[in-house]
């Protein structure tokens, strides 16, 4: 949750020409870059939830950079992905909440990088995911003195 707050703060004044900005050359704009964080963290949830209700479930990858090429990624408001990280994140540590250690030792397969993934491995990644993409947002802004 922490670092939805830190992207609400520094996304708050930003106009369309700040969002439809590309954190690098060749990058994302900011806008596909939080409605990709929305989408990642709706993916790992569910991914989650498969681990804990099935025996080391495979589960389905998706093709995230053409993900946000699609019209929604590419226009749709910022506020409805930070509002769906909220709420996924609210739902996420309600899970977590009620977790033991067997429940956290419980694991996924990714069939495309060929891992098996722990769940307390999982959650120190999307916390990892969430910040290294606010940093992304955070460093254009800081090269660009807004």
């Amino acid at each position: 949750m922490l670092c939805l707050l830190k992207f609400i703060n520094l996304l708050g004044g930003w106009d369309e020409d700040k969002i439809n900005t590309p954190y690098r050359p060749d990058g994302w704009t900011i806008r596909q870059l939080v409605h990709h964080v929305a989408d990642s963290h709706i993916n790992a949830y569910t991914r989650f939830r498969l681990a804990l209700t099935e025996d080391n479930p495979t589960i389905k990858p998706y093709k995230e950079d053409l993900w946000a090429e699609l019209p929604d990624a590419k226009a749709a408001q910022v506020e409805l992905s930070l509002q769906l990280i909220r709420y996924v994140h609210l739902r996420w540590v309600l899970l977590l909440n009620s977790m033991n250690e067997t429940d956290l030792a419980r694991t996924y397969v990714h069939p495309e990088a060929e891992k098996i993934f722990r769940l307390d491995t999982v959650i120190a990644n999307y916390a990892w995911h969430s910040e290294h993409h606010y940093q992304q947002a955070f460093q254009l802004a800081a090269r660009n003195n807004w």
